[in-house]
């Protein structure tokens, strides 16, 4: 957006520093009027491309059909073990006798196992805990994958209203190099303003080819995340405004959504009760099973020969096989205990501390919509205004002008770290910590530009 096309040099000597001081206070007017224009809806746009990644996302998929095959091995955990059927042939002599010899029979045995009471319910329920907690790795890709398309909308947002400063920026630049070679045709600037504004404009195209290449960053991951063709176009109408924010819940109710919605913290909890049914299942393996079995025995022209009979298995090796799981399952079920008091309390503990930085980035960002940058541009008003009475040199214009779109720079990375923020939050993630920080491409602005940007 450019405020200073319609601002002509003029070869006299008196009106030159009126029009620059026109040029500079439509500059300052124009940055707000763009400012104060109303963003589109980022929070709309936001949900429908997470609800796209969430849709077509294919290692969401494979999560929830690894969970989808968990669940299918509930039903036979449960089930009896496969009858037995034998086809036995006894002959009496060595020439084939059937229907002759009372001892030669053709058999036919059907045998059944049936477990010791409780052991086929207490399998159901351990595969059924088994299924419960691999119906937790889907959240957990859920949860993550709606954060990361948020964190990349949120630097999507951040670089393209930083390439929209810049390129406002250098137009701004652009002008003001008009004016002073103008001034300094008619002997009252100098070469040296001229030479400072080129190298400003110089700096600020680096600066556009590093948000260049965060936008081109951003819009990749975001294209990885929502499974779209390389080089798909990603376009954002929505823009950066504390408005667009929604207020946040109160501490108590986000850390029971917190303590709720965790992945691991579910799991946790149902590793513990996995184990405790484990050992309750070791010490029923203890207990013998049962066989079944019958018997039809064909002897040819004689008459027929059956039989029933009743098995039971005898634990003899249960010291071998049945107490060290026992012993197992009675370790797992402390361990994810330990666990689960270990994540509550890391749930409390991060839930607080983005809280806090929630908190403060929004104080933040209020500051810098009703203090900052109106100070910024009521401090452009009076350098004009000093300037244009000799009190000061031409280059304090131009500092309090870099100001402004410095701190204009650091406000909008200030409202993508809010997104940011959120993000972390509703992820409902116990890794605190362990994704680097975004630096900030304000910082990286401002340690590469020098005083007047």
């Amino acid at each position: 957006m450019s405020t200073f096309l319609e601002c002509p040099p003029t070869r006299v000597l008196r009106p030159l520093a009126g029009e620059l001081l026109v040029c500079l206070l439509l500059a300052s007017r124009g940055a707000a009027a763009e400012e104060a224009r109303p963003p589109g809806d980022s929070g709309a746009e936001m949900a429908s491309l997470v609800a796209e990644a969430l849709g077509k996302n294919p290692e969401l998929a494979a999560a929830r059909l690894e969970a989808a095959a968990a669940s299918a091995r509930v039903r036979p955990a449960g089930a009896l073990p496969d009858p037995m059927l034998t086809v036995a042939y006894e002959n009496d002599g060595a020439a084939l006798s059937l229907g002759t010899e009372p001892m030669t029979r053709l058999a036919f045995v059907a045998q059944q196992a049936f477990p010791f009471p409780g052991k086929l319910g207490l399998a159901r329920k351990v595969a059924s805990a088994d299924a419960a907690r691999a119906g937790t790795k889907p959240e957990r890709v859920a949860l993550s994958l709606a954060a990361g398309v948020r964190r990349a909308y949120a630097d999507l947002l951040e670089a393209r209203e930083e390439i929209r400063l810049v390129d406002e920026q250098l137009e701004t630049w652009r002008d003001i190099e008009a004016v002073i070679r103008a001034r300094y045709a008619a002997g009252l600037g100098t070469q040296q303003d001229i030479l400072r504004a080129q190298s400003e404009r110089t700096r600020l195209l680096q600066q556009r080819r590093r948000d260049e290449a965060a936008e081109a960053t951003a819009a990749s991951e975001l294209r990885r995340l929502l499974f779209r063709p390389p080089d798909a176009p990603i376009p954002t109408n929505g823009r950066l405004a504390l408005e667009a924010f929604p207020p946040v819940p109160p501490v108590g109710e986000l850390l029971a959504r917190a303590l709720e919605m965790t992945p691991e913290l579910k799991e946790a909890a149902l590793t513990k009760e996995r184990a405790k049914l484990a050992a309750d299942l070791g010490r029923r393996n203890q207990s013998p099973d049962f066989v079944a079995s019958a018997a039809y025995m064909n002897r040819g022209s004689l008459p027929l020969m059956w039989s029933a009979a009743v098995g039971v298995s005898i634990p003899l090796w249960a010291g071998e096989k049945q107490k060290p799981l026992i012993v197992e399952a009675d370790s797992l079920f402390e361990s994810a205990s330990a666990r689960e008091a270990s994540l509550k309390r890391q749930i409390h503990a991060l839930t607080e501390e983005r809280l806090i930085r929630i908190d403060s980035l929004a104080a933040e960002s209020k500051l810098d919509a009703e203090g900052v940058l109106v100070q910024d541009r009521l401090s452009v008003d009076a350098a004009l205004a000093s300037y244009r009475t000799g009190s000061v040199p031409f280059v304090t214009v131009l500092e309090a002008i870099g100001t402004y779109f410095s701190d204009h720079r650091a406000a909008v990375s200030r409202l993508a770290s809010l997104i940011r923020a959120q993000a972390d939050l509703y992820e409902f993630a116990v890794d605190g910590g362990a994704r680097p920080a975004k630096t900030s491409t304000a910082a990286i602005a401002t340690a590469s530009a020098g005083p007047g940007m």
